[in-house]
């Protein structure tokens, strides 16, 4: 990877993060005012102080660094207030599903989504967070290909996101389907962490390139069987070198299911600060990438939960 000679300040102004947290709308800014107490306003305006030490600037590493691919316009609140006014539903009587795929047959599964719950009902406080039965990749139509960089296979995303759209129980908010196996989005990138469908409020994200066991680059290749057996050959050999996590590789899974939940209930990429829905295009990025929204996203996610900033905070330090 090409790298910059030393990182760059990747930065707004104090006027315009203010403007793109409380809004230069009267009604927003009446609306701000009613959601925070005093000390929620102190701790969300560090956002614009020049002199701020709870949330950092954006630094761009690389020349391939995922703010300078996707030069799009940063998404303020009142974008995405706008933009929720005929999403918004009951989000109390709803909840956020997790479908394994052939995930909890491997060693890690059991103790990996009863993080995952616990990180998300902490995340999302006030949402519940329920877990489907694992299903096998093998039950679901989907393409594969032999990875670019490594020597397992990778599944499209699509038509996992196919399956979760038409099996989405009828009290979902969201459905995130999770697997240890690789996934690419389409035949030009080599990779993702995850894809959601927009509108559907489904998506999936893979855990694999965050464990220490990823092989390494290889240069296997796929047998010339059916596509049906090869999937069944590719996803058992999967089975057959499991991977395992530390507690610092269980922080990052937290974080791209996090990111992608945020994703499903409506929240775009973050170019604002360093924040949780930054987007990643490598590894190196998703690493970097903070566990916390800062205070623009943590205000969309406000407005969707419904949460109290200080009882989310400590609900977070109590560990519960």
């Amino acid at each position: 990877m090409l790298q910059c000679r030393h990182a760059q300040e990747f930065s707004f102004g104090p006027r315009a993060l203010k403007d793109a947290l409380i809004s230069t709308n009267p009604a927003l800014q009446e609306l701000y005012a009613k959601a925070f107490s005093s000390a929620e306003k102190l701790f969300l305006s560090e956002a614009y102080n020049p002199q701020r030490t709870l949330f950092c600037t954006l630094l761009i590493r690389t020349a391939f660094d995922w703010l300078l691919s996707h030069p799009d316009a940063p998404e303020d609140f009142e974008t995405f207030y706008h933009s929720m006014l005929t999403k918004k539903q009951s989000f109390c009587q709803k909840h956020i599903y997790l479908q394994p795929i052939d995930l909890i047959e491997e060693p890690a599964g059991i103790s990996l989504l009863d993080s995952l719950r616990s990180c998300l009902e902490s995340f999302f406080l006030g949402l519940r967070v329920k877990c489907l039965p694992s299903v096998p990749i093998s039950s679901i139509r989907c393409c594969h290909r032999q990875s670019q960089d490594s020597d397992r296979a990778q599944l499209h995303a699509d038509g996992i996101l196919t399956f979760l759209k038409n099996n989405k129980p009828p009290d979902a908010l969201c459905v995130l389907g999770l697997t240890l196996l690789d996934l690419y989005p389409c035949e030009t990138w080599s990779f993702t962490f995850g894809k959601f469908l927009p509108g559907q409020e489904v998506g999936v994200c893979s855990f694999a390139r965050f464990s220490g066991s990823f092989p390494q680059p290889g240069c296997t290749t796929l047998n010339s069987a059916t596509r049906r057996e090869e999937l069944r050959e590719v996803t058992e050999k999967a089975q057959d070198q499991p991977l395992l996590f530390s507690v610092l590789e269980m922080v990052q899974c937290c974080k791209v299911t996090c990111h992608e939940i945020c994703h499903l209930i409506g929240l775009g990429n973050c170019r604002w600060l360093q924040c949780i829905m930054q987007g990643a295009l490598s590894l190196d990025e998703a690493l970097l990438r903070p566990p916390e929204p800062c205070p623009v996203c943590l205000r969309k996610l406000q407005y969707v939960v419904g949460f109290k900033l200080i009882e989310r905070y400590r609900n977070a330090a109590n560990g519960s």
